[in-house]
Parts: C-alpha cells; sequence; structure tokens
C-alpha cells in the first residue's frame, strides 16, 4: 500500500511538472512543430552514436568481470547490459534493469555477490567518469548558469563520492554493519554482506584496471555528449561554447535525475534542459529557445528507448527467464537454470524501483 502510493506520488510530481511545462513554460505548438521538421540524418545518426556508447558500456563492465573471476564472452556480457536496458524501459515491473543484469549475470555463473559487486562496481566507475570530467571542464571554462558557478557544485559532489567510495572499502564501514545485523539477529543478510564485501574487495588495488576503466567512462560521458550535439543539430539548436555546453550539461541532468521523486526522473530532465540550454542558446527569442530544449529532451529519450529494444529481441529469443523473475520480486536461483519448482538460495538485491532509474549516462 505505501510503495503503491509512493509510486502515485511520482507519477503526480511528473505529471505535474510536464503540464506546467507545456501550459506555462514551452509553446507545444512550437515543440510539435520542432519534432515533426527533425531532420532524420542527424537524429539516425544520434541512435547509432549512442549504440556504439552502450557497447563501450559493456565492455567496462566486461572488464569489471575480470577481478570476479568471471569468464564469459564480450557477447554475452554484452547481451545481458542490452537486458538490462530493455528491462529498464520496457517491463512493467518493480525492479531496475541493473538488477536483472545481476539476475542474468547469476544465472549463468552462480555467484551472487560477485555478479552484485561487478554491476555495482560499473556503475561506481561510471559516476567517477562523470564526475571527472564534468567538474573538469566546468572549472576550466568557468561556466556559470544564472551568474551561479558550476565547477563548486560538482568539487562537492565529487568529494561526497570519494568519502563514499572510501567507507565502501573501508572494513570498519562493513563491521558496523555485522554488528547491527547480529544485534537484529539476521545471520543470513550478516553472510551476505560479509560475501558482498569480499567481492567489492576483490578490485582493491587493480589500479591499471581501475583506471582504464574510469577513462572509459570518461569517453561514455563524451559520447553521450555528442549524442546530444547530434540530436540538437537535428532540430539547429545552436549553444553558445558548442560542445562545452554539453559536456557540463549533460552529466548535470544526469545527476538531477538521480534525485527519487518522480518516476525514471520524467519532469525533472525536461525542466533541466529548458533552464540549462534556454540560458546558452544562440536563438534570440526566448520562447524559441525554450520550445528546442524541451524538443531536444524528448529525443534524447527516444534515441535512449530506441537503442533499448535490442534488448527485447534477446529477451524473445533467450525466453521469459527475467520475466519469471520479475514476478518472483528479483529472487534468483543459485543455480545455473531456473524453473518452475526450484528452491532459491539467495535474493538477488533488495526490492528496488526502476522508477528511480534515471536515463542513464553512466
Amino acid at each position: 500500500m505505501k510503495k503503491t502510493a509512493l509510486t502515485l506520488l511520482k507519477a503526480v510530481v511528473s505529471i505535474g511538472i510536464l503540464v506546467y511545462i507545456f501550459t506555462k513554460v514551452v509553446n507545444i505548438g512550437s515543440f510539435w512543430t520542432n519534432l515533426k521538421q527533425a531532420n532524420p540524418f542527424f537524429f539516425a545518426a544520434a541512435v547509432v552514436g549512442y549504440l556504439l556508447v552502450q557497447t563501450l558500456s559493456a565492455y567496462r563492465w566486461h572488464l569489471l568481470l575480470r577481478p570476479q573471476n568471471i569468464e564469459i564472452s564480450f557477447a554475452k556480457t554484452l547481451g545481458f547490459y542490452f537486458l538490462g536496458m530493455y528491462f529498464n524501459f520496457f517491463l512493467p515491473s518493480s525492479i531496475g534493469g541493473d538488477v536483472f543484469r545481476i539476475y542474468y549475470l547469476n544465472k549463468e555463473t552462480s555467484r551472487l555477490s560477485a555478479s552484485t559487486a561487478s554491476v555495482f562496481i560499473d556503475r561506481d566507475v561510471g559516476m567517477g567518469g562523470l564526475m571527472v570530467l564534468a567538474t573538469a571542464v566546468a572549472a576550466i571554462a568557468g561556466t556559470r548558469v544564472n551568474g551561479f558557478p558550476l565547477a563548486p557544485i560538482f568539487a562537492l559532489i565529487s568529494v561526497a563520492f570519494i568519502a563514499a567510495n572510501l567507507a565502501l572499502f573501508y572494513r570498519p564501514t562493513y563491521n558496523l554493519i555485522h554488528r547491527l545485523l547480529k544485534l537484529c539477529r539476521m545471520k543470513r543478510a550478516d553472510e551476505k554482506v560479509e560475501r558482498l564485501f569480499e567481492s567489492v574487495n576483490s578490485y582493491r588495488g587493480k589500479w591499471k584496471l581501475l583506471t582504464i576503466t574510469m577513462i572509459i567512462s570518461i569517453g561514455v560521458q563524451l559520447g553521450c555528449a555528442l549524442v546530444n550535439v547530434l540530436s540538437a543539430s537535428s532540430i539547429q539548436l545552436n549553444t553558445r561554447h558548442g560542445l562545452i555546453d554539453y559536456l557540463i550539461f549533460i552529466p548535470t541532468i544526469g545527476l538531477i535525475g538521480m534525485v527519487p521523486i518522480s518516476i525514471n526522473g520524467t519532469g525533472w530532465r525536461e525542466m533541466s534542459y529548458i533552464l540549462l540550454f534556454q540560458s546558452v542558446a544562440t536563438d534570440a527569442n526566448s520562447d524559441t529557445a525554450a520550445a528546442k530544449a524541451a524538443t531536444l529532451a524528448f529525443l534524447w529519450l527516444g534515441v535512449v528507448v530506441i537503442t533499448a529494444l535490442p534488448g527485447g529481441v534477446i529477451y524473445l529469443l533467450q525466453g521469459s527467464g527475467g520475466k519469471r523473475a520479475a514476478t518472483q520480486g528479483g529472487a534468483g536461483a543459485s543455480g545455473k537454470n531456473v524453473g518452475p519448482g526450484l528452491e532459491k538460495k539467495e535474493s538477488i538485491l533488495p526490492r528496488q524501483s526502476s522508477e528511480n532509474e534515471p536515463v542513464s549516462t553512466l
């Protein structure tokens, strides 16, 4: 009941923001005109570009499987990655795309903690690349929005990110969790936390690997910016500083979309595009700039949704194992095969909502 109420509240927030945007901020007629007149060549190039970006992200995850001694082909890793993208957008379940990546990898390897750690570190390194690129570019360019510098904000978030990672690899952090679980007599959860600690700490000291994957993450963020540049070119949206604006604003929008108070970041994402890109658009008319910024937001969403479709094809070819996992609340099997009547040895992750997952740029 509480979960349903929270979902409804998020839906109200998302719908409310969109209604406000198209009644008070953006002329809906201009918005539709921009969409209809968008150059299909540039949009198609954006779709192809984002497919390459997501393939690069999957390769980063593939590299991060090595410290876990998980030996699977890159083709299989890529398939799992696109399955996660597909479930994140198209499956009406309460489980996010990353959980399905864990589910399928665990189904293949029978190693839940290692699968969980690999996906978590993949996201973590992706976040690191986002922060490095955005902070550096914002500091060098001195970017301001309404007179307020963005570099200090990114710097503060980066400090918090570093502190969280230090706690993640710090043994006393887990000792505190162990004590709390022991007091609550949660022995099985305590054992899972210990296995997760061991899996996560398999990355300790792997500086070469972490450096390579961080560089890949920066490349992913650069790719996301270029995809948005192509989408903007399809509607002739030009900005004062060109690519620099995208290198700063796209990560900013990604961070804003992570705030779990709307469905999939809807509403906040569109408003962020408008506020940020309207401030640097070269269009003399602010109404025209706002309409183009809103159009860019929906073109970006369209690119992401289209590139998630290959996951649907893989899902149809592979069968309904992921769908069964969704209906069982994210439970995974310890063996390679999952089917009716088989005992569930471990739960993949605590239940989480896919509405909390923004359109990912990590």
